[in-house]
């Protein structure tokens, strides 16, 4: 089915200011695919109303929960009834359904569970990954995975990166710049990852050889650039790496030990209603995963004609975004990082 018959935006009446509905789907995404993913969606729902009746749902501005625009649903998690939950959900980086209370009141309970997905098979690198939930609860359709660029004239004579640990390397000292906002704090992805594998003396090291944080909009105006406060090294998400410059001057390191990655998810309520069951389908169809694929979204479902991965995927795993309070970890192991940074922080 062409998704793109209807070539409309959607609209939702709690951004009208009418109070919040029962759903059959909410949806949350990270910024960059957010009002694609509404775009299409909205065609792909309309095209079925003849099979399945309307679709109640909502997919608010922001990106994940609390990242702005109007979400009245935005607590749910907390203060919500079984009976009043959204019979599917699409989550994604540390969502909330991962919290202590999120989990207990809705995976560990089983209220979310078992999906239909497709007969088609995974990627072999999410499978390696270890992205299969135990508890059958958590069902992955893609990757928001990081990477970095290294800018080969400053990089010098010095050896080409070819993993994270080169962040910890001193001939790098000064000569990274990490994705942030000033504040002197690591990406989950890499905070986790570098506890995870290397400690606290590995937050430390990779923190004494950070120059500066920038946004990846601002790594990829400057890498190959010249640019005075430039870096050989920048670490951000693929989806801003694919739209490097200078590709001459500029190499995208797919690191050897996997691209780390948030996982985007969906969960599908017991007892949901049918029509939400679109929602899945569309999040792991071929027509979605090719779209994601070519923005740097690596789908985990394959169909024909995709194109392998570049590498490993990396992730914590299940057993430690469960095993650990990530609310209660992040202050802790930011407090260890910030601690041997050399460069000063708002």
């Amino acid at each position: 089915m062409n998704t793109d018959i209807i070539d409309e935006d959607p609209t939702f009446p709690e951004n009208e200011g009418l109070p919040a509905r029962k759903l059959d789907y909410l949806g949350y995404a990270p910024c960059p695919i957010r009002a694609e993913m509404q775009r299409r969606m909205h065609a792909y729902f309309r095209a079925h109303e003849p099979e399945f009746g309307p679709m109640d749902w909502f997919s608010p501005a922001g990106c994940f929960h609390g990242g702005g625009g109007n979400d009245p649903y935005d607590t749910i998690w907390q203060d919500g009834h079984e009976a009043d939950m959204p019979g599917v959900i699409s989550d994604g980086g540390s969502s909330d359904f991962l919290k202590n209370e999120g989990h207990d009141r809705w995976i560990a309970t089983g209220v979310y569970g078992p999906v239909d997905k497709p007969d088609r098979p995974m990627r072999p690198e999410f499978v390696e990954a270890g992205i299969i939930d135990p508890l059958d609860a958590m069902h992955l359709y893609a990757a928001f995975p990081t990477v970095m660029l290294v800018d080969t004239e400053k990089l010098g004579d010095r050896p080409m990166p070819t993993g994270w640990s080169a962040l910890a390397d001193p001939i790098y000292a000064g000569d990274i710049t990490l994705a942030g906002h000033g504040d002197g704090e690591l990406s989950d992805n890499l905070l986790f990852n570098t506890w995870k594998h290397h400690g606290e003396e590995g937050l430390k090291a990779i923190a004494a050889n950070v120059k500066q944080f920038w946004s990846p909009a601002q790594m990829v105006k400057a890498a190959g650039a010249g640019h005075s406060d430039g870096t050989a090294i920048y670490t951000l998400n693929l989806f801003f790496a694919k739209g490097r410059r200078r590709e001459d001057k500029v190499k995208l390191v797919w690191p050897e030990e996997g691209a780390l990655f948030q996982p985007l998810m969906v969960l599908g309520k017991r007892n949901r209603r049918p029509v939400s069951q679109l929602a899945i389908d569309f999040l792991m169809s071929p027509e979605w995963g090719q779209y994601l694929d070519s923005v740097g979204f690596p789908a985990v479902y394959s169909y024909p004609g995709q194109q392998p991965l570049p590498g490993k995927l990396s992730w914590v795993g299940w057993d430690f975004l469960r095993g650990n309070d990530l609310d209660a970890l992040r202050p802790e192991l930011n407090a260890v990082f910030k601690s041997a940074l050399k460069v000063p922080c708002s």
